[in-house]
């Protein structure tokens, strides 16, 4: 009954505190250059190429892994389960938040000491737990602090199986959460708190080096 009733607060949070720092932004269509399209752009690959790790993993993936998602900045539909082979760094973010960008700051700091070939097996995903966000207001949050990630607003449902299963704190965006799903399918448990672009890359090299071959 306590977890519930914290839950419910926690979405009150993430759903109903007015915008920081987008009162001022209106809805219009994302730019025709999106930053996303490096971090989409490996599953056409993939799907081109028929090389996919997915076929690696054995474990069905958890509901709100295939969700299907819309990228902010493109329109272009997804499912975190797409990246399968990957390491995908998820944070769960609010535009309101300055906690968040401050965080997501770091991790764009964090992703521009990786190689291009690094970049390759990495996917930076930032999901906002603004439920009812247009997707246009969300892309002109990500254009405006030019973080080149991909960015995509979680459905209720969504955000409600991963605060099921990996705790509310998913669902209180100034708390920062943010984990790793690991190459194989393995899902990290949720951090909290900021890290520094040093920590970031480390937690990368982690994940990378427990890859299987």
């Amino acid at each position: 009954m306590v977890r519930h009733c914290v839950l419910v607060v926690a979405f009150a949070i993430a759903a109903v505190v007015p915008l920081w720092g987008t009162a001022s932004v209106f809805a219009q269509d994302a730019s025709d250059e999106c930053a996303s399209a490096f971090w989409l752009e490996s599953l056409t690959t993939s799907e081109a190429t028929n090389d996919t790790a997915a076929r690696k993993i054995t474990k069905p993936a958890p509901a709100w892994m295939t969700t299907e998602l819309t990228d902010a900045c493109s329109g272009e539909t997804f499912a975190l389960a797409d990246f399968a082979g990957k390491t995908v760094y998820l944070e769960a973010m609010a535009t309101w938040c300055p906690p968040c960008r401050d965080q997501l700051t770091r991790v764009k700091e964090a992703t521009t000491q990786l190689s291009e070939e690094e970049r390759e097996e990495i996917v930076i995903i930032a999901l906002s737990s603004e439920i009812d966000l247009p997707r246009e207001t969300l892309a002109e949050y990500a254009s405006t602090n030019e973080f080149p990630f991909i960015f995509a607003v979680m459905p209720a449902a969504m955000l409600q199986a991963m605060a099921d299963e990996l705790g509310q704190e998913i669902a209180v965006p100034p708390a920062t959460p943010h984990l790793i799903v690991a190459p194989d399918g393995t899902i990290g448990e949720v951090r909290t708190g900021s890290e520094s672009p040093e920590d970031l890359l480390a937690l990368f090299a982690e994940t990378q080096q427990a890859a299987p071959s």
